[in-house]
């Protein structure tokens, strides 16, 4: 058995993370990833070649859903936080909003009877319905790490929890979906029913596991009070003001805008770059797998590097490394499914290491900035991270469809020599110079380890910064 003295982190203080905390930690991720990158590898194109919808006005629609789903982060992480002031826990936010993610899920790719504009609005209405769905269980999920520990190695390993389960989730919808499609074409051919019945099991995959998150994390006590009537406006404007005054968020807000624009230009062009351009509709499930696997194995390696060395290495090693696995991508031959396996193998193992540092170097700069200002903003910070994500992650949507649409993409014609180039171009060569960029950007982050534990120290004995 295990004696006091080693459950103990020497510079903090504090208990160690129990196993059950971290993995239940990590089926929160799984649970979430299950559903994001479901919409991120397959809503798009089944926008376009499913229902038919126009590239720019399936980019669009994803634009406006994530432009809620952006704008609502901050609101939605300002009353949780507020809300936890009161109870001290943010988990029984998860638990209540654990269904409507799945339900809504599963709408997203229901096909009602109906054409033109009235099919836009239900693609619209659905999309909006579960990313408010999600935004709502999110924002407390990624807060966690700030209430569960303090110290900066046993977040990172926390996080490494995290990705694994992101990665994990990411691997089953990446295999169930195509398979479940698959083999549904022998009765339907248009696919809608398998996309349908792959969606209707991926959203209750997420229910199961967004519920059993909420209830297997044990938060530690904290001191609750009664804020009073909640002031969004103030509370976002002193969000405004934590942030600029935050150096090392600033960067890591700039790192979270380019890391998922390159990561998004891949995912939302894989399906048309197999599809259209390597003629291998049956390396689908192989190499979205692939990708996946990658990350699920990495992600301890990144941890393990950043112990040794520091989060900002781990982070620049594992960018240039996703760089150099995207822009293999696009030398990957017709027919061939060798050349994008190892590529996908390469992207996906560096791009581990930009959740598992990222969502471990937040809470640090959370800290600097409390120490800098006096003020604690937790679930707000997140929120304003995944402003920045999912905002980003509308943008790419739009840019795509954009794109594509520019090139006279259409789902229902064989794709010009102009639009195989583009998709060739936004799966390789664009990833992976913002990769190189985003690397370039983090060599400034300031917070090592010896500042982190100076920062906690004076934290704790109240002083501030200079």
């Amino acid at each position: 058995m295990t004696n006091q003295k080693e459950r103990i982190v020497p510079e903090t203080g504090q208990p160690r993370l129990s196993l059950m905390n971290k993995a239940g930690y990590g089926l929160g991720d799984m649970g979430f990833l299950l559903v994001w990158h479901g919409s991120a590898l397959f809503l798009l194109f089944f926008y376009t070649d499913i229902l038919g919808l126009s590239p720019g006005m399936a980019g669009a629609i994803y634009l406006i859903a994530m432009i809620w789903d952006a704008v609502s982060d901050p609101l939605v992480a300002a009353w949780a936080e507020n809300r936890a002031a009161r109870t001290g826990r943010y988990t029984p936010i998860i638990a209540w909003a654990a269904l409507p993610v799945g339900l809504t899920y599963a709408c997203m790719f229901f096909v009602p009877v109906s054409e033109g504009w009235m099919l836009a609005g239900w693609a619209l209405l659905t999309h909006l319905s579960f990313r408010t769905a999600y935004t709502i269980a999110s924002m407390p999920y990624n807060t966690l790490p700030v209430r569960l520990t303090t110290d900066g190695h046993e977040r990172s390993t926390l996080s490494g929890f995290r990705v694994a389960g992101a990665a994990t989730g990411a691997v089953i919808t990446a295999i169930l979906t195509p398979l479940v499609v698959q083999a549904s074409q022998a009765t339907d051919p248009t696919m809608e029913t398998g996309y349908q019945l792959a969606a209707v099991i991926v959203g209750l995959l997420a229910v199961v596991l967004l519920f059993g998150c909420s209830k297997i994390v044990r938060e530690p006590a904290a001191s609750t009070f009664n804020p009073g009537r909640t002031q969004y406006l103030t509370a976002l404007k002193n969000l405004f003001h934590a942030a600029t005054g935050n150096p090392p968020l600033l960067r890591l807000l700039a790192l979270i805008i380019l890391g998922t624009i390159g990561h998004g230009f891949f995912t939302h062009t894989i399906l048309y770059f197999l599809n259209h351009v390597l003629i291998r509709p049956d390396a689908i499930t192989p190499v979205l797998a692939m990708s996946a696997f990658a990350t699920i194995l990495a992600a301890p390696i990144w941890v393990i590097l950043a112990g040794r060395t520091s989060k900002k290495t781990s982070l620049i090693i594992g960018l240039i490394t996703a760089g150099v696995g995207y822009l293999m991508m696009g030398f990957a031959p017709a027919n061939g499914l060798v050349w994008p396996l190892v590529a996908v193998s390469i992207a996906g193992s560096g791009g581990a290491a930009i959740p598992v540092m990222l969502w471990s170097m937040v809470p640090d700069s959370i800290e600097y900035g409390e120490l800098k200002t006096g003020k604690r903003v937790e679930a707000r910070t997140f929120g304003l991270m995944t402003f920045a994500q999912k905002t980003s992650v509308g943008l790419t949507a739009l840019f795509v469809g954009g794109l594509l649409a520019l090139v006279g993409y259409s789902g229902d014609i064989t794709p010009t020599q102009a639009a195989s180039a583009m998709m060739r171009l936004m799966v390789s060569a664009l990833p992976a110079a913002i990769m190189i960029g985003a690397a370039l950007l983090i060599r400034g982050y300031p917070i090592d380890k010896r500042l982190h534990v100076e920062i906690l120290a004076r934290l704790k004995t109240g002083h501030s910064t200079d």
